[in-house]
């Protein structure tokens, strides 16, 4: 069978929402972008995202992305076309002694004109009644936060970007050169011949990045989520995304109705690069068992199913955008441990710039 070659200002490997949000704010600049992936658009991690959106970064890493992101977001995108935040609320739960350092990074948010408060364990059980939170805990309160439906926000994003973005669903195979600059990718349906490349494809970059001798460690890590549903008389209205760092449980209400979405942080590693519908009896009473203990209307909700996934885990912990000079017009964008959804809008805006300088 034969392939026409496919050439464009720039290819980006990876159709999740870093790869989307970097390809669109390309195609503001005047740029052509092939973004190429197998599963099409939110194939991947970003399909088993919960779409937790908040400006609060406790780990510190990335405060500037997080607040700027969920700006954007709460403007409904660049163009004013992306879905509404479903702004329930935000809670990220702490150790109380972490209350000063988490005022600080609240003194910064409401100075860049976000709305923020630190509330101690009891004025979150008193404000949102479905929690239980122990003495020994604060949290950080964004009114403005909530989550987002991951596909329907890709889906705006594509558009956004116009005629100026192809998807190619095809398999990348490997990088192209030409002497020492990138030269585009070879894919099962033929080459992409672009100037700048971004690598943007989770744990896949790895093996694309290798074959131009550029090492970009990364492993995947078990993600996923259940879905409860709560006991008749619940009001998930009134219930706010809960991040909780001191167990690694999260939570949100699942839209309308009465499921809730919850997950707990694994720490399993070198799992399968598969997306499958469903959790296992095993992984459903693992969430179980740490949730109740902040939602206790969960401890017997019955199950209603989930999602199976994986993430790239980089060995800082925490993503990065990365210009690799030792092959010039190769850039990446990975590693963000579950996180990267809600960062996605400022990652793809900084991702444009610097791939833009290797263009011109």
């Amino acid at each position: 069978m034969s392939h026409t070659a496919i050439a464009a200002d720039v290819a980006v490997v990876g159709g999740g929402i870093i790869g989307l949000a970097t390809a669109e704010r390309l195609t503001a600049r005047g740029l052509t972008v092939v973004v190429i992936d197998e599963t099409g658009i939110a194939g991947g991690a970003t399909g088993a995202s919960g779409g937790l959106v908040r400006a609060y970064d406790p780990g510190g890493h990335h405060e500037a992305w997080a607040a700027a992101g969920l700006e954007t977001y709460l403007r409904q995108g660049h163009r004013g076309t992306w879905p509404r935040v479903r702004a329930q609320g935000s809670v990220t739960l702490l150790p109380e002694s972490d209350a000063a350092r988490a005022a600080a990074a609240v003194a910064g948010l409401r100075a860049a004109g976000h709305k923020a408060d630190v509330l101690a364990g009891q004025e979150i059980t008193t404000r949102f009644p479905g929690l239980a939170v122990p003495d020994g805990l604060c949290g950080v309160y964004e009114p403005e936060a909530g989550w987002l439906p991951v596909r329907a926000v890709s889906t705006a994003v594509l558009a956004d970007a116009g005629s100026g973005l192809r998807l190619l669903r095809a398999r990348a195979t490997r990088l192209l050169v030409s002497g020492s600059r990138i030269a585009g990718v070879a894919t099962a349906a033929g080459p992409v011949h672009a100037p700048a490349v971004l690598l943007a494809a989770g744990v896949g970059s790895t093996r694309l990045a290798a074959s131009v001798d550029v090492q970009l460690p990364l492993r995947t890590r078990s993600v996923g989520f259940c879905l409860f549903e709560a006991d008749e008389g619940t009001d998930l209205a009134a219930l706010p995304t809960l991040v909780d760092r001191t167990t690694g449980a999260w939570l949100r209400p699942w839209g309308t109705g009465s499921l809730v979405l919850a997950g707990v942080t694994s720490k399993e590693t070198d799992v399968p690069v598969t997306v499958r519908s469903g959790v296992s009896a095993r992984e459903q009473q693992r969430v179980r068992d740490v949730i109740r203990h902040r939602h206790p209307q969960l401890a017997h909700a019955p199950g209603r199913g989930g999602t199976t996934a994986y993430d790239a885990m980089s060995p800082s912990g925490r993503g990065a955008v990365t210009v690799h000079g030792e092959v010039a017009g190769l850039v990446s964008a990975t590693g963000w441990n579950g996180g990267g959804f809600k960062l996605a809008p400022a990652v793809g805006e900084f991702a444009a710039e610097r791939i833009a300088e290797v263009v011109s």
